[in-house]
C-alpha cells in the first residue's frame, strides 16, 4: 500500500459507490465522518474484531446525532468487502452420506479474526442494507438527484 491510509479509504469509499447518493457523499466531505472511516481502516489493519466493533460503532453515534442513519450502510460495506470475505463458496452434496460441505476461496491466507471481522458485517448487511439502500436513494430523489424513479 504506497498510498496513504487518507487515499486509500477514499477510493475504498468511491468504489462502495458512496458518491452516488447526496447523503453517500457526506462519506468524502464531512471531515469528522471521513476521519471515522480511516479509524475503521485502522482497526481492520489492526485485525482486532473490538476495534472494529468500536469504530462501526462510532461513526453510528455521529450519523445519528446528524440525522443521516441511513449512510451506516456503507460502513458495514468498508468491512463486509474486505479481503476477510471469501470471494466465493462451493457447496458440495454427498447425498448418499446425507453430508454437505462448503468450501470458501479468498484472496489470500486470512485470519479467523478476519473472517470473524467479515462474517459480522456481512450478518448486518445481508439483514439490513435494503432497508438502508431504500432510504439512500429515497432522500436523494427528495434532494432532486439522480433518477426518480
Amino acid at each position: 500500500m504506497s498510498s496513504s491510509i487518507y487515499e486509500y479509504t477514499k477510493q475504498k469509499l468511491m468504489t462502495h459507490g458512496v458518491c452516488k447518493t447526496a447523503n453517500g457523499q457526506l462519506t468524502l466531505t464531512d471531515k469528522a465522518l471521513f476521519l471515522k472511516f480511516v479509524r475503521l481502516e485502522r482497526a481492520m489493519r489492526l485485525d482486532d474484531f473490538e476495534s472494529v466493533r468500536r469504530s462501526v460503532q462510532g461513526i453510528r453515534c455521529y450519523l445519528d446525532r446528524i440525522g443521516k442513519r441511513s449512510v451506516l450502510v456503507f460502513a458495514y460495506m468498508y468491512v463486509r468487502f474486505s479481503e476477510g470475505s471469501p470471494l466465493k463458496g462451493h457447496l458440495d452434496i454427498s447425498l448418499e452420506k446425507g453430508r454437505v460441505r462448503k468450501t470458501l476461496d479468498y484472496s489470500r491466507k486470512v485470519t479467523r479474526s478476519e473472517r470473524l471481522i467479515a462474517d459480522w458485517a456481512t450478518v448486518w448487511y445481508d439483514q439490513n442494507s435494503s432497508f438502508f439502500f431504500r432510504a439512500l436513494y429515497k432522500e436523494n430523489r427528495s434532494s432532486g438527484i439522480g433518477p426518480a424513479s
